[in-house]
């Protein structure tokens, strides 16, 4: 199966098992009595990204000889690179009796965390989750202090149920939000006239480093628009809250961009923090949003010091997607060059950088400290000098 030509989805053909209104009021009502599943935030935001196609070409949860290529070889079994596996390993008393009682054939209603109906899994097989290949193969890491390595160690089930999913209805997941469907985006995009889409993956507001990279990318003689896609689904303690990431980059966005030529739009998924890995997972969903570029900063979707910096470009020099990644190194405001710059431009010393970094603007604002314009917007510092902005 090849990539897909730039702007097409990844394997070139766009999943959507979203059921017409009709046929999902009927099937929801069959299920009722049906056995059902609650479903972790993890698995819900899964579930309906499989549903619209933001997973394309995946059609449904894994199973057990894709969950081991990606795993083992960071491929689906008909080839395509795939470096994060997407299963659905329920835990729970209520979900561990559902479980062991699932016969493939099956037809299992998943619930939504609030409790609702809005997809059902076509079960296909049943087989053991080897938690612990899954955690040191994909984060590159058994330590539970990463986040997620904690999460398959304690939220996730021993037994994986895969299958295709139909999804009976979208959730709105951020309120005040509309979240498009990839088919959706890419009417959008063509409505616009932008041929050529460059996306940037975020789960942080905006300091002037980004704004930089953003602003570099969208100067890009072939890049028509600007895709900014913020990961506002589970995030990790410490992160910022998803609804203050998408009010600070809308603070910004409002003021600082050209509206015919940025889209801001959030992306309910669980965050993966495995560096080079969830960079290239991460690029592959935004090819299927209909994104041609894709924006690579230092240490994306890194934690910790689980990651080498730039390992998240070179991952892109061993994998083809079909999408073009714009790699940048580390940006910073220098006081003797005026300007943002990088190490491939200043030539001085550290001392004249500014620092963007996240802890420090966090650390600064939460001591009621101003922050130079250079280093923070004042509308995106007003955002986030307010109350409970920071995940406990």
């Amino acid at each position: 199966m090849a990539v897909g030509a730039p702007g097409e989805p990844y394997g070139g053909t766009l999943v959507d098992r979203l059921l017409a209104e009709e046929k999902a009021t009927r099937l929801a009502d069959e299920l009722r009595e049906s056995p059902s599943l609650d479903l972790f935030p993890d698995f819900a935001y899964d579930a309906e990204k499989l549903g619209i196609g933001a997973y394309s070409p995946l059609e449904g949860f894994m199973d057990e000889r894709a969950f081991t290529s990606v795993v083992s070889e960071e491929r689906l079994p008909s080839g395509l690179p795939w470096t994060i596996p997407v299963v659905l390993a329920p835990s729970g008393e209520k979900n561990d009796g559902v479980v062991r009682a699932a016969a493939e054939g099956d037809d299992i209603a998943l619930r939504d965390p609030a409790g609702s109906i809005f997809a059902v899994l076509r079960l296909e097989q049943k087989f053991t989750l080897d938690k612990d290949s899954f955690a040191s193969k994909v984060y590159g890491t058994s330590d539970v202090n990463h986040p997620n390595v904690a999460d398959i160690q304690q939220r996730y089930g021993g037994t994986a149920l895969a299958g295709r999913i139909d999804l009976l209805e979208r959730r709105q997941w951020l309120s005040g939000w509309t979240e498009p469907t990839p088919k959706e985006m890419r009417a959008e995009f063509k409505a616009r006239g932008w041929r050529n889409v460059v996306a940037y993956q975020c789960r942080n507001p905006p300091h002037s480093a980004h704004e930089y990279l953003q602003r570099c990318a969208l100067e890009a003689a072939e890049v028509d628009g600007l895709l900014i896609h913020p990961v506002v689904g589970r995030l990790k303690k410490g992160d910022y809250r998803p609804e203050v990431i998408m009010q600070a980059y809308g603070a910004a966005v409002g003021k600082y961009y050209r509206k015919d030529r940025v889209m801001l739009s959030p992306l309910s998924i669980t965050m993966r923090y495995a560096g080079p890995k969830a960079a290239l997972f991460l690029a592959i969903v935004r090819k299927n949003y209909g994104a041609t570029h894709y924006i690579v900063g230092r240490d994306q979707a890194g934690v910790g010091k689980y990651y080498e910096p730039y390992a998240c470009h070179r991952i892109f020099d061993k994998h083809n997607v079909g999408i073009a990644p714009l790699r940048y190194t580390e940006s910073f405001y220098c006081r003797s060059c005026g300007s943002m710059a990088t190490g491939k431009t200043c030539p001085h010393p550290e001392s004249d950088h500014l620092s963007t970094s996240q802890t420090m603007i966090r650390e600064k604002l939460a001591r009621g400290e101003s922050l130079p314009i250079e280093v923070l917007r004042p509308e995106v510092a007003a955002v986030l000098a307010k109350p409970d902005v920071i995940l406990a």
